[in-house]
């Protein structure tokens, strides 16, 4: 599963700001607040940043991992090449072309590479614009990285765990694609 939010670029700077006025210490991950107490008023607090037609959810999600691919790469570039082709061409009632996508870095540098072979060959593909850029960071320095891992996580919450009160008010903003 990979979730992209797309900011409409008029509002990254207010995002940010009010993102790390509800996590003054700068660090946040949804999985590790929802076993905490009070973790699930917080992440209802930062799933009230977003707010129609300034921040659109995208999740792709895939169900099954094949039992041959031990990392994932297969199943992580399918929802990858889902997600950035629906960036980049999304629907006409959705949000513009996305032109710059930041994806959470990894620890291994052989999967931001990954990550890059895939946009190189969508765009030899000529799948996607070469107008849209990627770009990996760390989501202690980029906070809007918080918004789809937010996005994720509530949207496992409904699925796998039955729980839809944190999809719920996202729910209206997000558009899921199954694989």
């Amino acid at each position: 599963m990979m979730a992209a939010v797309v900011v409409l670029p008029h509002d990254l700077d207010p995002l940010r700001n009010e993102l790390d006025e509800l996590v003054p210490d700068g660090w946040w991950h949804t999985t590790d607040a929802l076993r905490q107490g009070g973790g699930r008023d917080r992440a209802r607090e930062l799933l009230g940043t977003f707010r129609a037609p300034d921040e659109t959810c995208v999740i792709v999600d895939k169900i099954e991992v094949a039992q041959r691919d031990k990392e994932g790469f297969e199943a992580r570039e399918a929802v990858l090449r889902r997600l950035l082709t629906t960036l980049d061409s999304p629907p006409p009632d959705a949000h513009a072309p996305v032109r710059l996508v930041i994806t959470e870095e990894q620890r291994e540098a052989r999967k931001n590479n990954w990550d890059r072979s895939v946009r190189k060959a969508l765009i030899a593909e000529q799948a996607i614009s070469s107008q849209l850029q990627m770009v990996h960071a760390s989501p202690g320095s980029e906070h809007l990285l918080w918004l789809p891992d937010l996005a994720c996580s509530a949207y496992r919450q409904k699925t796998v765990m039955g729980k839809d009160d944190l999809f719920a008010q996202i729910q209206d903003l997000t558009r899921v694609i199954e694989l």
